[in-house]
């Protein structure tokens, strides 16, 4: 499947197709370890609540399994606002 891929792109990409396979290689690796980090970041701030006897993060989803998506999606529309001196 991969060589058909493979293949496939050589054919319509010509010379630009290493760039692009390169890029889906790197993609392919990076999103799962960013999706591996957010659910992470979830589990310890669950398990800080926990030790603090609250709930933590539990708004977002069923048992807050939403919220590094809320998380991310929150970061990426944040305004940055810089006071004028």
């Amino acid at each position: 499947m991969i060589d058909t891929i493979f293949n496939f792109g050589a054919q319509h990409l010509g010379a630009f197709w290493p760039v692009v396979w390169s890029l889906i290689k790197i993609v392919a690796l990076i999103l799962p370890l960013l999706g591996c980090v957010a659910y992470y970041t979830l589990w310890e701030r669950k398990a800080i609540g926990w030790s603090q006897i609250r709930p933590g993060p539990n708004r977002v989803g069923p048992a807050g399994l939403l919220q590094p998506i809320a998380d991310a999606v929150k970061l990426i529309f944040k305004e940055i606002i810089v006071p004028s001196a």
